[in-house]
């Protein structure tokens, strides 16, 4: 259900994107990427929604018999409850910040090799992201004020 209400949120994110990413990382990251371009955006709307989504993609159980990422740690739980209590943008993109870091921690740690996600490093905010433009920085930090704010890293 999660996966459903990630497609309506972010048409540009189909169910065959992020080829070698197993349930339920692979929707845990395109929940984290719609919120990453709402705030990017200047948005607020639908910010805690859709990390309470991605909360109950963190809990899915792979179906039985196809391979499954790696867990979650309570530092990651912790980092989205605080993106589902924010009250504002602002908020939003304080918390947003370690949600990041545990999403790139469970990227490393499944050996993540899609080709389309990239990390990115914004020296202003000294926080990283992921996106999926490779090409065009989209900084969720500070929105249109520095769009362009940020330097590649790492893909994955």
């Amino acid at each position: 259900m999660a996966a459903a209400l990630v497609f309506s949120a972010a048409s540009a994110l189909q169910a065959g994107d992020f080829p070698g990413l197993q349930e339920p990382l692979k929707t845990v990251t395109r929940d984290y990427l719609v919120i990453q371009q709402k705030l990017a955006s200047d948005s607020f709307d639908g910010v805690t929604a859709e990390a309470a989504n991605l909360k109950l993609a963190m809990t899915m159980k792979s179906p039985v018999g196809t391979p499954t990422s790696v867990a979650f740690a309570p530092d990651f739980f912790k980092a989205v409850d605080a993106l589902v209590a924010a009250g504002d943008l602002h908020t939003a993109r304080l918390a947003f910040t370690q949600v990041s870091m545990c999403l790139i921690a469970a990227l490393a740690q499944d050996h993540a090799q899609t080709g389309s996600l990239h990390t990115v490093f914004c020296p202003m905010r000294k926080a990283y992201w992921v996106q999926t433009d490779g090409q065009k920085v989209e900084n969720p930090y500070f929105g249109a004020a520095m769009l362009d704010c940020g330097e590649f890293q790492r893909q994955f």
